[in-house]
């Protein structure tokens, strides 16, 4: 079992036809996730030529992401979740806290994604959109909103390789609003990779 520690991140290596089980241990994580071609890093997973291809908002069981060349990279196998997943949020970010007030370097996303991947070897050339697992996002007419999250504790998902990529995680660590739950704690999460 892979720990991916509440406010840090994880790069995970996938061969064509391995799985990753990710399982919100609990409940209330958000976790900001990326999938880079393992061969090509500037080949990444793309969640708005995604939501082109699937006409899928929130993706849901089966769906595919597609790279932004639109390469098939990762299927949604399974989504043991009543929430849903946003595809509409950029990760968070030193900005985004400089915003907030928060104390420089506070932990963000954006720089958990580069540095998994800079832990395993991969230099990307940017930061991609992520997709959001179990970020609550409603949107209402030309309105979004973002408040705390509807998953459970133990609620998983099951992303399949569909070639070799490299998927990272990030459990969020933003604690200054309610996107972790209504005590705005980052914790951890888990995952196992799953073979063929």
């Amino acid at each position: 079992m892979i720990t991916v520690p509440g406010g840090g991140g994880r790069a995970i290596r996938l061969s064509e036809g391995e799985g990753v089980r990710l399982v919100n241990t609990p409940g209330s994580q958000v976790v900001d996730t990326w999938a880079v071609m393992a061969d090509d890093p500037s080949e990444v997973m793309s969640v708005e030529h995604t939501r082109r291809m699937t006409a899928h908002l929130h993706p849901v069981e089966g769906d595919v992401f597609v790279s932004n060349r639109r390469t098939p990279m990762l299927r949604l196998e399974e989504d043991r979740t009543a929430a849903t997943h946003d595809t509409i949020v950029a990760c968070c970010d030193s900005w985004l806290y400089r915003h907030y007030g928060a104390a420089e370097g506070h932990a963000n996303c954006h720089d958990n994604f580069l540095a998994a991947l800079e832990e395993i070897g991969v230099q990307p050339d940017r930061v991609p959109n992520p997709l959001n697992l179990w970020m609550n996002v409603p949107v209402e007419g030309n309105s979004v909103d973002l408040t705390a999250p509807l998953s459970a504790p133990g609620d998983y998902i099951v992303l399949r390789a569909l070639t070799d990529v490299v998927v990272v995680f990030s459990a969020c660590p933003n604690d200054l609003t309610e996107v972790n739950g209504p005590d705005m704690t980052p914790r951890d999460v888990h995952a196992t990779i799953l073979g063929r």
